[in-house]
């Protein structure tokens, strides 16, 4: 056999083929004799006879050395393929799928590392390829071969596996933590058998029959460090039982470290307060009239941010309530309350009770009025717009609204009616009842004339304003949410 050869995956025809991939990715950074030697050979690898290192040598005028050193080159690009047995060989590879680096190692650096792993695993055999993935980790991360042996001989002994990717993974998972010295491996796993009976505890507390993993035993001990006493994390545990084993309890003692809740102590009223919290959130919920799924995204969106503001519970609740009765069902609604609330600085069930009972007389006033005028009893919050213009902005007593909505009977729209009446007193100076039925009381030539002055009355933009305000103006301390 000559000294080059094609692989089986290079296709063979009537002329060298260069693919694109090697000139668009591997020619601009190769070196110029490294190039030649490559593509001489390549030319080579397709004849039968008169192939050789020597034919190579002469032909590009170079030493063999200097050939096998450009040969090496591409063998690190995964493009060729050195064999030194029984011959020095070179084996072209398909640029499209290069031979992973690293692929070959050294037999006599190596050769006491294999042996002795053929000893953790005297029933399995070693495939070549293996022993490749075994030398490409250790050089990837510099590892001591001692290290990775007793990571081996741990997989083995207390993992119940011989697999090779279950074994590199795990020493690549450690060496990316630094674990890469015989010492550092000894140290981590003299702690994961310190841990071996409090994982047992834990295990029995989460109501769990396997056997703990080594993902299991390392977040003990991540835990372990970060502060957490034993008692701690079995107390985080029991709450966890049957509900989602290792993976919900982890999610759990995130949120325990983020609240610096480390002890048993701790833990134990944190979860109290938290069981506490989703109680509450579901009668705030229930009170408003509506449903949440989940209350996760409630607790942490509303809720908890609600009670941290230091509104009482049972304020919460009575703000709930006037949502409802105000047709807001939704806690995004609730917010804006709330909001507004907090801005007021009502923040207890006496202040929020307080506010309530004004909004409940203010009510009785304007179905007081509607009533005058034979209207429907609904109160809407545009009655209650207007209402607070007549009192608060304008200035009239109550009775002289009454006064006017007597004489709203019967008309569309009466509180509307009692807004043009009520203009033209304040234009006028009416601010009585006395004067209110005076105005009503005037003779038909006089009703004529006002009637007149009440459909031609021009307002100005100020008093349009202020009485059909947008809502967004609305001042919950004068009237509505």
């Amino acid at each position: 056999m000559g000294f080059c050869c094609l692989g089986r995956d290079y296709i063979r025809e009537g002329y060298t083929q260069i693919d694109n991939v090697f000139l668009s990715k591997y020619l601009a950074d190769a070196d110029a004799i490294d190039v030649k030697v490559y593509l001489y050979g390549l030319l080579l690898a397709k004849e039968d006879r008169d192939n050789t290192l020597e034919r190579i040598a002469y032909a590009l005028r170079l030493t063999e050395e200097r050939i096998i050193n450009a040969y090496n080159y591409w063998q690190d690009l995964g493009l060729v393929t050195i064999r030194q047995t029984p011959d020095f060989q070179v084996i072209y590879n398909s640029v499209k799928m290069p031979v992973s680096k690293t692929v070959l190692y050294n037999a006599r650096e190596y050769s006491e590392f294999v042996d002795e792993l053929r000893r953790i695993f005297p029933e399995k055999i070693l495939p070549e390829q293996d022993i490749m993935k075994y030398v490409e980790t250790m050089k990837t991360y510099k590892m001591e071969q001692n290290a990775m042996l007793l990571i081996a001989r741990y997989c083995r002994d207390k993992r119940g596996t011989t697999n090779t990717a279950s074994v590199i993974g795990l020493a690549s998972s450690w060496a990316k933590q630094g674990l890469t010295t015989m010492s550092a491996v000894n140290e981590r796993l003299d702690e994961l058998e310190k841990d071996s009976e409090d994982m047992r505890l834990l295990f029995a507390e989460l109501g769990l029959k396997s056997k703990p993993a080594v993902e299991d035993q390392e977040l003990f001990a991540m835990w372990s460090k970060q502060g957490f006493q034993l008692n701690a994390i079995l107390t985080a545990a029991k709450s966890c039982k049957r509900k989602g084993g290792m993976s919900k309890l982890s999610r759990l003692m995130e949120e325990l470290y983020s609240q610096n809740a480390l002890s048993a102590i701790e833990v134990d009223e944190y979860l109290r307060e938290k069981e506490d919290t989703r109680k509450f959130a579901s009668e705030v919920i229930r009170t408003i009239g509506s449903f949440y799924g989940s209350l996760d995204m409630p607790i942490e969106t509303y809720v908890s941010p609600w009670l941290k503001l230091g509104y009482e519970k049972n304020a919460i609740l009575a703000i709930a309530k006037f949502c409802f009765m105000r047709n807001i069902k939704t806690l995004d609604g609730m917010q804006t309350v709330i909001d507004k609330f907090y801005k007021l600085g009502i923040v207890t069930l006496d202040g929020i009770n307080a506010y309530v009972s004004r909004q409940a007389k203010i009510d009785n006033s304007i179905k007081e009025v509607l009533e005058k005028a034979n209207a429907e009893p609904f109160i809407s919050n545009r009655d209650r717009d207007f209402y607070r213009v007549f009192i608060e902005d304008w200035g009239f007593e109550h009775d002289v609204v009454l006064a006017v909505a007597e004489n709203a009977s019967g008309k569309p729209f009466p509180m509307s009616y009692i807004n043009k009446i009520l203009l033209i007193f304040k234009q006028n100076g009416i601010n009585t009842v006395s004067g209110a039925k005076a105005f009503f009381e005037s003779t038909p030539a006089d009703k004529k004339a006002k009637k007149e002055t009440l459909i031609k009355q021009e307002y100005s933009q100020e008093e349009i304003a202020s009485v059909f305000r947008n809502i967004t103006d609305i001042d919950l301390d004068s009237w509505d949410i």
